[in-house]
C-alpha cells in the first residue's frame, strides 16, 4: 500500500498497452470483459510460466518461498518469479510487455489498480475458473473477497492483504494515567488523549506529540468508510462507472476539521507526505499514537523500547453503524495473452497458493494476514498470534466491518492520482494554503476532470 504511481494518467497507459483508445490489443480481449472464459478442463498445464510482483525485502523472500514450495510440490509446472520494483513499475512494464505480446501468464497488481486491469480487457476473470472448477471460496475473508469482487464476480484474486488500524505506546499511557488497554477510538476520544499525551520539555519545546499520522490518501479514504461515507459516486465505482469523487461533502469536512485542529493545536504532529517518517516517529517516541498498515506491526513491536498497543481504526464521534474499514494490499491476475496452457498453469498455482496452510505461512512470514479463515487454525499463524496478539486487531477490525458501498472501498481508473492529489490537499489545508472546504473542492474539481478524460477514452 506504500507506493503511489508516478506514471501518466491512467488513460494514457491504457492507450500505449492497448495500441489505442479502445482496449483491447495485444491480447485480442475486450473493455469491461467479464465474460472471458477459462480454457477447457481438458487443457494440459504449460511446463513453465512467470509470475511477475512487487514483493522485496522479507516478503520477497517469503514469495519466493511459496514459489519454490509449488515447484517442490509436482513434477508439471515451475514457476519463475521476476521481481518487478514497486507496484507502479511493474504496471509501467506491463504496459510495455502487452503492447508487444510479451506479458507474463500471472501478475500481481495492488489494490487500486483494479479498474484499469478491468477497463484493459486483458485479464480472464478468476470467476471463470471458480465457476469452471465449482472452487470453494466461502471460506476467504468476506473483506477482502467483496473489494476485488466486480458486478459480482472475481476479476483477480487476492494474494497479500492488510488493513489500516491504530497504533498507541503503551508505556506512555500509563506515564499520563490513561488506559493501557483501552486505546481511543472516536475524534474526541483522539484528540482528549493526545492533549493528555503531548510533553514539553523545560524550554517549552515539544518533545512528544500525541498523535501523528501521515498524509497518506489511503488514510483518508479509511477516515471517509469508517465515517460511513462514499468517495465515489455510483456506489464508490462499484454500481457503475464512477463519474465524479463526492467526498468534499461534510464527512471529509469533518476529517480534515479535525485534523488540522490537532495540528494547529500542537498536539498533533505532520510528518508529511513520508509514511516512514511517521513510523519512525512513533517508534522513537516522539509520537505516541498514529495509523498505520497492520504490515507494519511487527516491525514497530520489534523497533519500539516501549510496548506497543493496537486497537481499531480512527471513527467520528457517534461511530457510525454503516461505517468500516477497507482492505488494502495486492492480487493476482492471468493474462488472457497468453497461450491457455500457461492460464491454466497459473491457476494451478493461484490454488496452491490459496490454500490454508500457504496462506498461514504468508501470514507468519509477512505480516499480511491471511485470507482464508481456515488458516487460522494452521500452527503458523497460531504461533504468531501466540507471538504477536496484537495482530488480532486487524483481523477482527475487517471481520466486524459492516459489508456495504462504503468499506468496499472506491474502484477508479485514475485511483493513483485521486489518492496522490488526496494528499496534496490535506497537505495545503496543514500549511494553512486553503480552507478545508475550499481544499476539498479544488481536489474534487481536479479529480473530476481526470475521470471525465478516463472515461471518455474508456467506454
Amino acid at each position: 500500500m506504500r507506493k503511489l504511481a508516478t506514471l501518466a494518467i491512467a488513460l494514457s497507459m491504457v492507450a500505449a498497452a492497448c495500441g489505442g483508445s479502445s482496449p483491447g490489443g495485444a491480447g485480442g480481449g475486450t473493455s469491461n470483459d467479464l465474460s472471458a472464459q477459462a480454457p477447457g478442463k481438458d487443457v494440459k498445464p504449460a511446463a513453465k510460466i512467470t509470475w511477475w510482483h512487487a514483493m522485496s525485502g522479507i516478503n520477497g523472500e517469503a514469495l519466493n518461498k511459496i514459489v519454490t514450495n509449488f515447484n517442490n510440490s509436482q513434477s508439471t509446472i515451475k514457476v519463475e518469479a521476476v521481481f518487478q520494483g514497486t507496484y507502479d513499475d511493474l504496471l509501467s512494464k506491463l504496459n510495455t510487455a502487452l503492447a508487444s505480446n510479451a506479458a507474463p501468464a500471472l501478475v500481481q497488481v495492488y489494490d487500486i489498480g483494479q479498474r484499469y486491469m478491468y477497463d484493459s480487457g486483458q485479464v480472464v476473470p478468476m470467476q471463470a475458473f471458480i465457476d469452471r472448477d465449482k472452487f470453494d471460496t466461502s471460506d476467504f475473508e468476506p473483506a477482502v473477497i467483496n473489494y476485488y469482487r466486480y458486478q459480482d464476480k472475481l476479476q483477480s484474486m487476492p494474494f497479500n492483504a492488510s488493513s489500516s488500524i491504530f497504533y498507541y505506546n503503551k508505556d506512555a499511557f500509563k506515564e499520563v494515567g490513561l488506559d493501557p488497554d483501552k486505546p481511543p477510538v472516536t475524534f474526541s476520544e483522539i484528540t482528549d488523549a493526545a492533549k493528555k499525551l503531548t510533553k514539553k520539555d523545560a524550554s517549552g519545546q515539544t518533545v512528544r506529540y500525541g498523535f501523528g499520522p501521515s498524509i497518506y490518501g489511503w488514510f483518508f479514504e479509511q477516515l471517509l468508510a469508517t465515517s460511513g461515507a462514499l468517495y465515489a459516486d455510483n456506489g464508490n465505482g462499484r454500481d457503475d462507472r464512477a463519474t465524479k469523487v463526492v467526498y468534499n461533502n461534510a464527512a471529509g469536512k469533518a476529517i480534515l476539521d479535525w485534523w488540522k485542529a490537532g495540528i494547529d493545536g500542537g498536539y498533533f504532529y505532520n510528518p508529511g507526505i513520508d509514511n516512514p517518517g511517521a513510523t519512525n516517529a512513533f517508534n522513537a517516541g516522539k509520537t505516541a499514537m498514529y495509523l498505520e498498515s497492520s504490515a507494519a506491526l511487527r516491525g514497530n513491536i520489534n523497533t519500539a523500547k516501549f510496548q506497543v498497543g493496537t486497537g481499531i481504526f480512527a471513527r467520528p464521534d457517534g461511530r457510525p453503524k454503516d461505517g468500516g474499514n477497507i482492505i488494502g494490499g495486492a492480487s493476482l491476475y492471468i493474462m488472457k495473452s497468453r497461450p491457455v496452457e500457461e492460464q491454466q498453469a497459473a491457476w494451478e498455482f493461484v490454488k496452491f497458493a490459496m490454500t490454508p496452510v500457504v496462506q498461514a505461512q504468508w501470514q507468519s512470514d509477512t505480516g499480511y494476514y491471511a485470507i482464508r479463515k481456515s488458516a487460522y487454525n494452521e500452527a503458523p499463524a497460531k504461533e504468531w498470534a501466540t507471538k504477536y496478539p496484537q495482530f488480532l486487531t486487524a483481523v477482527n477490525q475487517i471481520r466486524e466491518s459492516p459489508q456495504n458501498r462504503f468499506t468496499n472501498g472506491a474502484v477508479l481508473g485514475v485511483m493513483p492520482q485521486a489518492r496522490a492529489r488526496t494528499q496534496k490537499m490535506i497537505e495545503s489545508v496543514f500549511l494553512g494554503q486553503a480552507t478545508t472546504q475550499a481544499a476539498l473542492d479544488a481536489a474534487v474539481t481536479d479529480m473530476n476532470d481526470q475521470i471525465d478524460k478516463y472515461n471518455k477514452a474508456n467506454k
